[in-house]
């Protein structure tokens, strides 16, 4: 699905010289051999830097920040925050303003390992298993991280702007969401309509004790942002990646996002997925699907509303959807 979106913005072609200015923040002797663009997301650059000099790393990733400096802030954050506790890639060096465009950017380190998503393929149902019990129990380490209540992180990351996820406060944010010039174009008014009337249906289930807990919420819990090595019998979670959506939502918006398909339509992906949850100590109500399902649902919402959501990416929100309501 993510395969076929593209971004809306230009990329960025930062030159070999101010690359090499930046890593030499770090690495003091080192010279920067090659600077190659990783391809995926919609929204910041990242670039795998190839060191030659120095005897310490032969790697590093850099990452720009489009958005600004409160996303990199919060980020930066988020991850030395998490060091120790998460697998997440130590931050290393930070700028608040690149020489060539004026963006923050980080030195991070750089994680030898594939992506849930290409180690997935070709696996047989016993690997997929072994691949869900990896990712549910770091998921339930994240979910580990309290906070006094749910909202979107401010400064210190201390949660602000909380929301109201009573069925009444679930409608009132969809329908301001989809008032916005983009949403209701990209939508239109009979989607949006089945949008609220499913709410109004369901939408008990994000009012439930399990789905309001102020835990951590990754915001973009995919496969492709979850590093994995193989190990003895099945495989360990290197660093999970990519936090700018990071928020306190509680547990259900991480999990609906598991369960997108490809890997959400495999039972021994999702089984694995359950069971390692469980065995890390976190709580999975029998109803917690339902929630999943909503929450994943108003993610969509929020995405297809966004300025960086191409023609291509709002194809996949309205069909998933369509899905996600379907009975």
């Amino acid at each position: 699905m993510r395969e076929t979106w593209v971004r809306t913005d230009p990329p960025l072609e930062p030159s070999l010289p101010a690359i090499e200015a930046m890593a030499r923040r770090l690495c003091p002797g080192a010279a920067v051999c090659r600077a190659q663009e990783i391809p995926g997301g919609l929204i910041n650059a990242n670039f795998r830097l190839d060191l030659a000099g120095d005897p310490n790393r032969d790697r590093l990733l850099l990452r720009y920040w489009r958005r600004g400096r409160a996303d990199a802030d919060k980020e930066i954050a988020l991850l030395r925050f998490l060091k120790g506790r998460v697998p997440v890639p130590a931050v290393l060096a930070t700028g608040a303003a690149d020489s060539e465009f004026g963006l923050p950017y980080a030195l991070l380190e750089w994680i030898d390992a594939e992506s849930l998503h290409s180690a997935s393929a070709g696996l047989a149902a016993a690997g997929l298993h072994e691949l869900g019990l990896a990712a549910g129990g770091t998921l339930a380490a994240i979910h580990g991280v309290r906070f006094p209540q749910q909202g979107f992180f401010g400064a210190d990351l201390a949660p602000e702007d909380g929301y109201e996820a009573s069925v009444d406060g679930q409608l009132a944010w969809l329908n301001a969401t989809l008032g916005r010039d983009q949403a209701r174009e990209r939508v239109g008014g009979a989607l949006a309509g089945a949008l609220s009337a499913f709410v109004r249906r369901n939408g008990e289930a994000l009012s439930q004790e399990w789905a309001r807990r102020p835990t951590l919420s990754h915001g973009d819990f995919d496969p492709t942002n979850i590093m994995v090595r193989p190990m003895a019998g099945g495989f360990a979670v290197a660093a999970v990646l990519d936090w700018e959506f990071a928020f306190a939502g509680g547990p259900a918006y991480d999990f609906g996002h598991m369960l997108r398909p490809p890997l959400g339509d495999q039972a021994a992906f999702i089984g694995g997925l359950c069971a390692g949850y469980r065995a890390a100590g976190g709580g999975l109500p029998e109803d917690w699907r339902e929630a999943a399902r909503l929450a994943d649902l108003l993610s969509w919402v929020d995405f297809i509303s966004q300025p960086f959501c191409g023609e291509k990416a709002a194809v996949s929100a309205r069909q998933m959807m369509a899905r996600l309501m379907a009975p």
